[in-house]
């Protein structure tokens, strides 16, 4: 990892860092490239979320804290946005994203569309998903999925978090990039963020490929993807499919393993009901009459107040062993 984003020491509580740090990276290396690139948000300049001294240090007049007011700062980047700037708008946390719900689904993501004689705008809203509740750990990834005009990407590694940063600062359109926080750096297998370049939105990767005829076919998608590997033995003959991006969704890659495999299971960190995986599975059922379809997804309840007990509510590594195993 370069040293640009002196990577701070080892907290008390659980977070990744490579993943944090590969976004960062990403971040500076765009901004170097792209004058037109601001940093909006609370903390920006405390490193609430960044945790890259070197952006603040290198370009002190793009980095911009604002007041505790996510609808208000949304609402803000959309008018710098119009003015020419490419503003990245760190929420913080995903529950925050429900204060500015209005800005982003009403606003940002309309606002290319009521303005198609101008150039049109990049936004990029950061936000990362906690654990313990009941108001910190809600992931609502499929709320903005099904809205027009947003994209919704979640990586599972640094080389894709780097990546697809450094394709979303290109990307017309309001993106959100949401990262998980229970990403065990332990268990990356990665270190180099940077080899590949960008990675396009919409482009899933396979992760194991079965052989000629797969077992199973498993999609899955940011912390929940690491879950599925160490769960399953690597002998099985599966297909196991990251979709990095929840929006656009890589069908192609999901249907090319299918026809392969006869077998979809759906695997989502999020709560089941409404969910990504819900989506995924009728998509297939409906297109593809032959497949078999299953889901496994978090229960819908209140999220306890510990981070352990919260964690207990996405599929365990039990469940996924007898979900794969009995499909």
């Amino acid at each position: 990892m370069s040293q640009l984003l002196e990577q701070p020491k080892k907290q008390p509580f659980q977070r990744n860092h490579l993943v944090r740090d590969a976004i960062g990276q990403a971040i500076y290396e765009e901004m170097v490239k792209q004058p037109a690139i601001h940093l909006f948000g609370e903390g920006c300049e405390v490193k609430v979320h960044y945790d890259a001294p070197a952006i603040e240090r290198d370009f002190p007049g793009r980095v911009h804290t604002l007041p505790i007011s996510e609808d208000g700062n949304v609402n803000f980047a959309v008018g710098a946005s119009l003015l020419g700037v490419t503003p990245v708008v760190d929420i913080i946390t995903a529950d925050f994203l429900y204060r500015a719900m209005d800005s982003i689904c009403n606003t940002a993501a309309k606002a290319n569309f009521v303005r198609p004689d101008q150039a049109p705008s990049t936004i990029v809203i950061r936000a990362e998903f906690l654990t313990g509740g009941p108001t910190t750990g809600q992931r609502p990834e499929a709320l903005f999925a099904h809205i027009p005009g947003l994209n919704v990407v979640i990586p599972s590694t640094p080389r894709d978090a780097y990546g697809l940063m450094r394709t979303t600062l290109h990307t017309p359109g309001v993106t959100l990039f949401l990262e998980d926080r229970e990403i065990r750096d332990e268990l990356l297998k990665e270190t180099d963020c940077r080899i590949g370049g960008p990675i396009g939105l919409g482009f899933a990767l396979e992760r194991r490929n079965g052989n000629a005829k797969p077992d199973c076919t498993v999609v899955t998608y940011g912390v929940m993807r690491q879950m599925v590997e160490e769960a399953l033995d690597p002998s099985l003959n599966i297909d196991l499919i990251d979709l990095r991006s929840i929006y656009p969704i890589d069908w192609m890659a999901i249907k090319a393993s299918v026809r392969r495999s006869g077998r979809l299971l759906v695997i989502e960190p999020d709560v089941k009901i409404g969910g990504v995986g819900a989506e995924i599975a009728a998509t297939i059922a409906e297109s593809m009459s032959s497949a078999r379809v299953k889901r496994l997804g978090g229960r819908r309840m209140t999220i306890p107040a510990t981070p352990d007990q919260h964690c207990r509510m996405m599929p365990r590594e039990g469940e996924i062993v007898h979900a794969v195993s009995t499909w």
